[in-house]
């Protein structure tokens, strides 16, 4: 196994020494059920360290459900698509992200900044790196994609009105990922698929990532399926793919500029490899209005016009850009240059994670002159409809 860093595996150890300590009590029904459910599928959770950890987490989201404070949601209209929960458990195993603190969260402090911010709702996903904290190890992926799932599935069944979620997935182990997708969408009500930029080094165009993609597009549980498209450290597999490394060049840390370049890479390989061509069945919700995709789309593409044409029909309708971020005082006309169309832009708020003010990011599209009225009441509430194909209550 290959621990993504030493603070990891001495979370590993404290998780491990928890879960022997409460080794004799008996699970409720509910984790019981989770229990079983995953033995099903091939998934052994009690094997894992972080387990007991996860179960109290996700008996900790019905007690919250239980207890909640009546936040004022009068004026709440709009829909959050690219917005994050931290999990008890999840922030012991991951304390930095990408070169940043990882934010602690609640989900009463996560209610208090929906109705600040006038959202009714809010599309969660787990941030980077998700399920990819074990390099090469399939059993602790698989099984740390499941518990994030089925505590994502309580945070939805304890605040129906106003959570909604993505599901991670355990790729590159993609007969895992497919059977995590099939149950997540059929049993536990995800409205769609957390992907990251890259897992495991493998880009979401590799070859290597298709038959999930294939298997998605012609197969699973109906469809069209969204999958939301996160950046996440750059990972450059070596020594002929048994190594993985950081690949980021700078002293920066990752999330402050990489993450851009990060959604162009992996937007650029979707296209070059007709992955976002050829899946039809699939649509995309692609993080900060695309990154630095817009700054490098005419240099490859300009050169095959066969090509230019299939992609710009499916980046101007199957795809959704998120606002996430400082986006919106100039980054989203190089996106609009392209002839994006504004049904196209969605919001997100990056919520505990952004670094920039919340409030100043989503007044600067209040403010744009490029975009009219209903064009904004389009992009933060009913764009995100359209690309779910629901109507939100």
């Amino acid at each position: 196994m290959l621990l993504k860093t030493a603070s990891t595996l001495l979370c590993l150890l404290t998780l491990a020494g928890e879960a022997i300590a409460g080794v004799h009590s008996k699970p409720s029904a509910q984790i019981a059920n989770i229990i079983k459910q995953a033995k099903k599928d091939g998934i052994d959770l009690e094997a894992l360290p972080f387990a007991q950890a996860a179960f109290r987490s996700i008996e900790e989201i019905k007690e919250a459900a239980q207890n909640q404070t009546r936040y004022d949601f009068r004026n709440a209209s709009r829909i959050d698509v690219h917005v994050h929960a931290v999990p008890g458990f999840y922030y012991d195993l991951i304390p930095v992200t990408s070169g940043s603190p990882t934010p602690k969260w609640s989900v009463q402090e996560h209610l208090q900044f929906m109705a600040d911010h006038d959202i009714s709702r809010s599309i969660i996903s787990i941030s980077t790196p998700d399920s990819i904290v074990f390099h090469g190890n399939e059993a602790y992926t698989t099984g740390l994609a499941r518990l994030l799932n089925e505590w994502l599935a309580e945070l939805k069944q304890s605040f129906p009105d106003r959570f909604s979620f993505y599901a991670v997935m355990p790729l590159p182990y993609n007969t895992a990922a497919l059977k995590e997708a099939q149950y997540a969408l059929s049993s536990l009500g995800a409205l769609g698929l957390g992907l990251l930029t890259n897992h495991e080094g493998y880009y979401l165009g590799n070859a290597a990532l298709a038959p999930f993609f294939e298997a998605l597009n012609n197969t699973v549980s109906g469809g069209p399926h969204v999958c939301f498209v996160h950046p996440t450290d750059p990972l450059m597999r070596v020594d002929n793919g048994s190594s993985i490394i950081v690949a980021n060049p700078t002293t920066y840390a990752t999330g402050f500029v990489e993450f851009y370049f990060e959604t162009a890479r992996t937007l650029m390989d979707l296209v070059l490899s007709q992955t976002l061509i050829k899946y039809t069945n699939v649509r995309w919700q692609i993080s900060h209005v695309g990154g630095a995709f817009p700054a490098i789309e005419d240099r490859f593409l300009k050169m095959s016009p066969a090509l230019e044409k299939l992609a710009k029909q499916a980046l101007n309708s199957r795809v959704w850009y998120d606002s996430a971020g400082p986006t919106y005082f100039a980054q989203v006309k190089g996106l609009l240059g392209y002839g994006v169309p504004s049904s196209q832009l969605v919001y997100g708020s990056d919520f505990p994670y952004s670094q920039f003010p919340y409030d100043a990011a989503a007044k600067a599209i209040v403010d744009a002159d490029f975009l009219t009225q209903l064009e904004k009441t389009a992009l933060f509430e009913t764009n995100v409809e359209d690309m779910f194909g629901v109507h939100f209550q």
